[in-house]
């Protein structure tokens, strides 16, 4: 299972884009280097989610294993996921200072539906996020031929609102926390 320690680094590269955005935004460096470093985010972001589906490979498992392959696999999945939550958090104020916050609700939506789409064109077409240098005609023959697909459609709507759902349920959670509240 080597495979989940390549996903995991490709996990934390849109954290990491993140920060380095943070930083742009916080020396006013606003412009090509916060766009590229946006753009870069995107495109690696649904590596984060993307680990989920690697459970999977439970059906390769054996009796004698199976248990330490799910805990394998599962804390692979988790800190992949939950990365990837805290990279949507940190998105979230970085864009709150250049748009109102109808729109920034808007965005972060759309930002987990194109995760789903990522998840769909790496998990079900076998792309990685290097293919959009390495072979971007294909990539983007295929990504139009989806765009009129109701599996891939559905499969991205279903994938983000998973991941959408579990952004308000931390966001929530960190916000009442902050605040003191109790449940």
């Amino acid at each position: 299972m080597l495979f989940l320690v390549w996903n995991l680094f490709l996990a934390g590269i849109p954290y990491v884009l993140l920060l380095a955005a943070r930083k742009y935004n916080q020396d006013k460096q606003i412009g090509f280097k916060i766009g590229f470093s946006l753009f870069i985010w995107l495109l690696f972001l649904p590596n984060s989610f993307y680990i989920v589906t690697d459970l999977v490979h439970l059906t390769k498992s054996d009796q004698s294993t199976i248990w330490l392959d799910i805990l394998i696999l599962c804390s692979f999945s988790i800190t992949g996921f939950f990365m990837g939550i805290l990279s949507i958090l940190e998105f979230e104020k970085i864009i709150k200072h250049f748009f109102t916050p109808k729109i920034t609700i808007m965005i972060i939506p759309g930002i987990c539906f194109l995760c789903g789409f990522g998840i769909y064109l790496g998990r079900v077409l076998r792309y990685n996020s290097w293919d959009i240098l390495s072979n971007p005609q294909k990539l983007l023959f295929d990504i139009g031929i989806l765009l009129t697909s109701r599996d891939s459609l559905f499969f991205s709507a279903l994938f983000g609102l998973f991941i959408y759902s579990i952004y308000l349920i931390y966001k929530t959670t960190k916000t009442n926390s902050a605040q003191g509240s109790q449940f």
